[in-house]
């Protein structure tokens, strides 16, 4: 809706009937009768219903075949490849595919499908197998399927890193990791799509995403029915348009380098629960039963850094959290990261970025989304 806004405020002078959410089963009789249509995320039977009442229409779904005479959608297979790249770079050597009707969706084609298929073909040629899990969503909780997940995420070869369809299914996914006593991401990394800031951020482990960038296609949609209107044919290549992703949203859900010693995975997903709380490294050696010595080794040749410089990484992200996303004051986010008090606060935070917090803040702020 916003890419298709933007091109229309700035070309053309286009009287908007909108109607968002209410359009699967609703009736069309009081719909205008309209020159042209933009429709995403609607079902078949709606689909043809505007057809009936529109001169030209643009899909923009990952489910729109060649047969629709104009569409403009996710290259969803681009999504796949880059999510997979994102955790190979990471150090992962085991993958998976979480997805909805992961085996009735062989050959059909379609959003998951093709997700599913660009992640696997790329993880492959990387040498690396990939397990695929098919959800239940829809009218069927997720909790009916629960046992099953939980049991499959426990089967993987750990650490693993996995893709999810979109952003929900991550929410549920780091959800029954949680359920399985499995960390996220020093088990299990996860990574969505369409990076949705509410359900990302939703959750103790914020969660990285792949960034569609669907304004763009809401644009590339607008641009097209103005051609289509103003009475020029387009090649098939131009009425069918895939736009690849922009780019991956790395949050901590994958902000890992893999690690085979268990004994260091333990004390990474202790300092990701518990810096905040806040605690030292004298906590974390208390958890894992090893000398200080030795898991200070193993830290900076495993992640090039200490103990002590990871605790401060992960207060120092939480810190960004809340000075980008609220008007907390900067006691309450000193309270909130660990520290003693709002100074101390700053006073790190500068170390650590070579900035002020309040600095941080309005620089963030002020940046367009």
């Amino acid at each position: 809706m916003r890419g298709v806004m933007q091109y229309a405020n700035a070309e053309r002078k286009w009287e908007f009937f909108t109607s968002i959410r209410r359009t699967f089963e609703e009736s069309l009789s009081h719909w205008p009768e309209c020159d042209g249509a933009i429709i995403a995320g609607a079902q078949p039977a709606f689909i043809e219903n505007v057809r009936g009442k529109c001169r030209h229409m643009i899909v923009c779904s990952g489910a729109a075949g060649p047969s629709e005479p104009a569409v403009v959608r996710v290259d969803d297979e681009a999504v796949g490849r880059m999510a997979a790249e994102h955790l190979i770079e990471c150090g992962l050597k085991s993958f998976g595919y979480y997805g909805w009707g992961v085996n009735d969706l062989v050959g059909t084609g379609g959003t998951g499908f093709d997700r599913r298929h660009g992640f696997e073909l790329a993880v492959q040629k990387a040498g690396f197998p990939c397990a695929c899990y098919s959800a239940s969503f829809g009218r069927e909780t997720e909790t009916n399927d629960w046992s099953n997940l939980i049991a499959w995420l426990r089967g993987l070869a750990r650490p693993v890193g996995i893709l999810t369809v979109d952003d929900g299914a991550a929410h549920n996914l780091a959800s029954a990791c949680r359920h399985a006593g499995l960390g996220v991401p020093e088990h299990v990394a996860i990574i969505g799509v369409n990076n949705d800031d509410l359900l990302c951020e939703a959750i103790s482990t914020p969660l990285s995403s792949v960034d569609c960038g669907y304004s763009r296609l809401g644009h590339a949609a607008a641009y097209m029915l103005d051609r289509l209107l103003r009475g020029e044919r387009l090649s098939n290549e131009e009425r069918h348009l895939r736009i690849p992703p922009l780019r991956v949203v790395k949050r901590l859900s994958t902000d890992v380098l893999a690690v085979d010693d268990p004994h260091v995975a333990d004390a990474l997903r202790y300092i990701r629960e518990h810096a905040c709380d806040p605690c030292s490294v004298h906590d974390v050696l208390r958890h894992v039963p090893t000398g200080r010595r030795w898991l200070e080794r193993q830290f900076v040749k495993s992640l090039g850094r200490t103990v002590g410089d990871e605790i401060l990484r992960i207060r120092m992200e939480r810190a960004q959290r809340l000075l980008v996303s609220g008007t907390l004051k900067m006691p309450a986010i000193a309270e909130r990261c660990g520290f003693s008090c709002g100074p101390t606060l700053t006073r790190a935070f500068e170390r650590a970025l070579g900035i002020s917090p309040s600095a941080y803040r309005r620089k963030a702020q002020n940046t367009p989304r």
